[in-house]
């Protein structure tokens, strides 16, 4: 049996737990889910305020992948209230992570995330001109 597998992971000077970890994925998710909800209602001050909260809690749990998965959702909710400069550095940061970061079999990831991309380039879903209903 390996210790450092059931071992506490240290975070910020605590111990935490694997049964923490559970709990703080929980929150990501909750949080993740509550932003793209926001940014689907044009919410964007709520939703990134989740969404960074959510990427802060990844990064402090040192999963590269779902800090990847959160990076892309960042530049889904970019693509969402116009700022499609914005969206491309996310989803570029989050195909780098995912890259050197994710399992190989992770490709259906990596097929989303360019999928994503590409929506940057459609006229209909990101119109050439300046965006409206930026709050």
């Amino acid at each position: 049996m390996d210790s450092k597998k059931n071992s506490p992971k240290k975070n910020n000077g605590h111990s935490t737990s694997p049964h923490e970890l559970s709990d703080m994925e929980r929150v990501v998710e909750v949080l993740t889910l509550r932003a793209m909800a926001a940014g689907n209602d044009r919410d964007f001050k709520t939703a990134f305020s989740n969404m960074e909260a959510a990427l802060c809690l990844s990064q402090n749990l040192e999963k590269k992948c779902l800090e990847a998965v959160l990076l892309n959702n960042m530049g889904l909710l970019h693509t969402l209230k116009g700022t499609w400069d914005r969206a491309m550095l996310f989803y570029d940061r989050s195909m780098e992570l995912a890259i050197e970061s994710c399992p190989s079999s992770n490709e259906h990831f990596l097929t989303i995330l360019k999928k994503n991309i590409s929506c940057l380039f459609d006229p209909k879903i990101a119109p050439p001109g300046n965006p409206k209903n930026n709050r």
